[in-house]
């Protein structure tokens, strides 16, 4: 395929007043989505070439960071653009991070300029910001920035290998880092996200409901280039959702786990949901029991995709068809458990602590190399400062096994594996274990130090609304799934995991000791 540069002056030059984007407004007393405005592809294209050229004027060069503070936007969507088309650095800022998060990844990119929301401007601390960095809100201060700029072609379109985008790590293990993303990440996202979803139409209709600046973002430039149009929404409501596919007739979506687990809860008339093709998942585990009733409500409209920050997905995939196994109850649940296998945009090993391949059925740490790959981290130094080894393989720190045909299944990330009384325990086999039980949402299960076992395996739990359970219950279920030492040894019963603006579980927060729970739980 075309590099990504010239996809979106194809689409400006071909797909003229077609709509490409309608955003939405959410309605909190009715709990629904409203169209609020109308963009076609071309005020698009011409929106990201006035604002490269007003960049240019103001003494960006290719190589300077561009930064936004933006929900999910037709703003959002030409900065990005822009950036493509004349060689910025696109920095996104997620909007769910904190100020101090904010300030941290700002002050390390240096942007030249930042693009901030109204809603988040009191976010921003003018004077932590890096030297010569410019403000610019949205509204009318926008429009006055591309107005500044002429629609014509930047002198400068970038090649494969400059950078395009940084996109920072959610900061899990420590210090946020910027992964830096050449344009060939872009070009492999689009043609492989295109081959693994599709076949896409142009009278599709994609639901951007989850944040942009995420693994949501990688599904619209190949709605684009088929010429479908997206909604914009920057609130997820499961309720809201369901009406927004009935009404508008949505055929894709992409839901992290957490969002799908609530969006099937809602599900009542899945007749309703008629015109879904296509639900995209990935970014944390999704209980393959509630897969499964998924696919009962649904039918095979899923696929799961394995990625990075530091790598574009999907490096791995399990396709709609690969949702439907015939065989024993046991065949099928282990292939829902799986991520999928290796796709064409690059290379999947899975290693021992010595960088040997293991063989089938053996847990090992994902490496991954391609295309898709960053180049490297931004501005790191030491061991971080290529974050690739020296034949270019980038070390995920996720365990996993793969099976005879192919398909990989995660086990844990290697940081949050167990030792309890010298056995290891991998927590998202004990958290499906919990999320089989009728009353558990959702569990998130870590190490807690022990005198006698060194580590206890504990268990926060979320019940469904309305449902009771108590330890003695929880932990006599696990056992009847898993091994006897994998069963948590304390609990709690909270309302909801902690989780960060990346939507994943903050389990440095849960291995925080606390007075032990007693008795049962509810909702």
């Amino acid at each position: 395929m075309a590099s990504v540069s010239r996809l979106i002056h194809d689409l400006g030059e071909s797909r003229g007043d077609a709509t490409a984007l309608i955003t939405l407004s959410y309605e909190e007393p009715s709990r629904s989505y409203r169209r609020q405005r109308q963009v076609t592809y071309r005020q698009l294209y011409e929106s990201a070439l006035r604002l490269a050229d007003a960049l240019r004027g103001r003494g960006l060069v290719r190589g300077d960071r561009l930064a936004v503070l933006l929900d999910n936007s037709p703003e959002m969507i030409v900065s990005e653009w822009a950036c493509l088309l004349a060689g910025y650095v696109w920095v996104a800022l997620n909007a769910r991070s904190s100020p101090s998060e904010h300030a941290q990844i700002l002050l390390d990119s240096e942007p030249r300029l930042l693009v901030v929301s109204s809603r988040y401007a009191r976010r921003i601390d003018h004077q932590q910001l890096p030297r010569g960095c410019g403000v610019v809100g949205d509204g009318a201060e926008w429009e006055a920035l591309l107005a500044s700029g002429r629609p014509v072609q930047p002198p400068f379109e970038p090649g494969p290998e400059d950078p395009v985008r940084l996109r920072y790590t959610s900061g899990t293990a420590g210090r946020p880092k910027g992964a830096v993303l050449p344009r060939r990440c872009y070009d492999a996202s689009v043609e492989t996200v295109s081959a693994v979803i599709g076949p896409i139409r142009q009278d599709d209709v994609l639901a951007q409901i989850a944040p942009m600046t995420h693994a949501a973002g990688a599904m619209w430039l190949p709605h684009a280039a088929a010429g479908a149009r997206a909604l914009l929404a920057d609130r997820f409501d499961e309720h809201a959702l369901v009406d927004l596919v009935a009404r508008e007739s949505v055929t894709a979506v992409f839901l992290v786990p957490t969002m799908l687990v609530r969006f099937l809860e809602a599900a009542i008339e899945p007749q309703r949901l008629r015109s879904l093709r296509t639900i995209v998942y990935g970014g944390a585990s999704m209980p393959a029991d509630r897969l499964r009733r998924g696919l009962e409500l649904l039918g095979p409209v899923f696929i799961q995709i394995y990625g990075l920050t530091e790598s574009n997905w999907p490096a791995i995939a399990l396709t709609r068809s690969e949702h439907v196994v015939t065989g024993s109850e046991e065949q099928r649940m282990r292939r829902l458990s799986s991520c999928g296998r290796a796709t064409p945009v690059g290379e999947v090993r899975i290693v021992d602590e010595g960088g040997n391949d293991v063989p089938d059925q053996i847990a090992g740490e994902i490496l991954l190399r391609g295309r898709n790959t960053m180049s490297g981290y931004w501005r790191a130094a030491g061991a971080d400062a290529k974050g690739l080894d020296a034949e270019g393989w980038m070390h995920t720190g996720d365990v996993a096994v793969r099976d005879r045909d192919g398909f990989i299944t995660i086990v844990d990330r290697l940081h949050d594996m167990i030792v309890t009384g010298g056995f290891n325990v991998y927590p998202r086999e004990v958290e499906d274990a919990l999320s089989s039980h009728p009353a558990v949402l959702e569990s998130a299960v870590v190490g807690r130090p022990d005198p006698v076992w060194g580590e206890r395996v504990h268990a926060a739990v979320v019940l469904r609304e309305g449902s009771i359970a108590s330890e003695e219950e929880l932990a006599a279920h696990v056992e009847r799934c898993t091994a006897a030492y994998k069963k948590p040894r304390s609990f709690e019963f909270v309302r909801e995991l902690p989780r960060n603006a990346a939507g994943k579980v903050l389990r440095r927060e849960l291995k925080r000791a606390k007075p032990p729970h007693q008795g049962a739980g509810a909702s």
